[in-house]
């Protein structure tokens, strides 16, 4: 057994879980999450205990025909779900799920429950008895997440991007440019998720429009919607709108598919805009992941002396891991009365934050070699969007007691 790979795995008694097998209801899970699998690897390595994964064909209604409803008994094939919160309140109502409360409180230094987005929070939680009980561990992974290639920002003298109109001026500069060093120009300006052809992502394409929206025209915070008139309930199709579709039209036509190809772990993309989830191969393990000129197996590219052939380095010669961003955001906002751009001012934007210089960001930040940003000490609406969600882990209260342990 080797429990070596990590601070977690070392803590558990090798083959602790030897023999024990769990069975896992997962769905679309390549593109969902990818990592349990990498992690249910490991994690078999260390203690032998096994998790099955199998694929639901409908999320919504795969797991509730296995664990049971009031008016059917459940298969019970499987000791734990991935679920949507919304169709989990039967289940909870029965007693069929788990409560996974004392779980998480003796894991909670691993877990750090408190730090999962708040709303997200209460989709996996069900009021019983007087008590909350938590019966799904939910994801809050799906707000878009930008990640830059900080060695072409350093090597071309250019700022990080703050504004949707930054990012579509280095998705133009780059685009149909040799980003790898391959000899061949046909890279991308920016790498997306999702796109047409995606299977069952293709529904989120309109949510990448709506992310760039909404820093146009929600100033405070989630109380606050965007789509819909408060008063009419007639919908907000203005220039905040159109201003999106414009930012989308341009990124659109310089862009390609993130997540469902290689391109961006194979150096082929300035800039990724995707789920956390999608950039887990480009952060972990980066011996084997990280961005690198890749063979048709998906394997790294090597010398003679096992190094990669090619990473994208900075000036200095170190490995130039993709930077992470903060959400793209506007420098100007929608009045809610005359539907007209107003800039983003402390009375017009609460939420709004000042663009600082490079001078002023922490000492390890790596971004501090880059040139400062022309936005520098104005004002900016930056909207995390939370894309999709309700995506929960839900643990099935009558399935063995060790295949719940694991």
């Amino acid at each position: 057994y080797n429990c070596s790979h990590d601070e977690f795995l070392q803590t558990f008694t090798r083959g602790k879980y030897q023999g024990v097998v769990a069975n896992y209801l997962s769905f679309n899970t390549a593109q969902s999450t990818g990592h349990f699998l990498d992690r249910a690897k490991l994690f078999e390595e260390c203690t032998g205990g096994i998790i099955n994964f199998a694929e639901a064909t409908d999320i919504a209604d795969d797991a509730i025909t296995d664990i049971g409803s009031a008016s059917s008994t459940g298969a019970e094939l499987y000791d734990a779900y991935l679920m949507i919160y919304s169709f989990s309140s039967e289940a909870s109502s029965l007693g069929l799920l788990e409560t996974l409360n004392d779980r998480i409180r003796s894991s909670n230094s691993l877990l750090q429950y408190e730090d999962i987005f708040p709303k997200v929070r209460t989709m996996g939680e069900y009021r019983k008895d007087g008590k909350t009980n938590i019966d799904l561990l939910m994801a809050d992974g799906d707000f878009f997440v930008p990640v830059v290639r900080i060695d072409l920002l350093e090597r071309d003298n250019k700022p990080l991007p703050h504004t949707w109109e930054d990012v579509v001026e280095l998705a133009k500069f780059y685009n149909g440019t040799d980003l790898n060093d391959d000899g061949i120009s046909d890279d991308f300006g920016l790498c997306i998720y999702p796109s047409t052809g995606s299977g069952f992502n293709d529904a989120w394409i309109p949510e990448l429009m709506y992310s760039t929206w909404a820093t146009t025209d929600q100033t405070k915070g989630i109380q606050q919607g965007f789509f819909f008139d408060e008063e009419t309930f007639e919908p907000r199709i203005g220039n905040g709108f159109e201003k999106a579709m414009n930012i989308w039209k341009d990124l659109w036509a310089n862009s390609a598919d993130g997540c469902i190809t290689s391109n961006f772990v194979e150096g082929r993309c300035a800039i990724g805009l995707a789920p956390p989830g999608c950039w887990k191969g480009v952060f972990v393990n980066s011996d084997q992941g990280g961005v690198a000129r890749r063979n048709k197996d998906g394997s790294v590219m090597r010398d003679e002396n096992g190094e990669a052939l090619w990473r994208p380095r900075m000036k200095d010669g170190s490995y130039a891991e993709p930077y992470r961003l903060k959400p793209f955001g506007s420098l100007e906002i929608v009045d809610r009365v005359t539907d007209e751009f107003v800039e983003c001012k402390p009375g017009t934007c609460p939420k709004g934050e000042r663009i600082p210089s490079a001078s002023r960001l922490a000492s390890d930040d790596r971004a501090k070699v880059l040139a400062d940003s022309p936005h520098v000490g104005k004002l900016i609406n930056r909207v995390p969007f939370y894309w999709s969600g309700g995506y929960g882990t839900g643990i099935r209260k009558s399935a063995d007691p060790l295949a719940k342990d694991l």
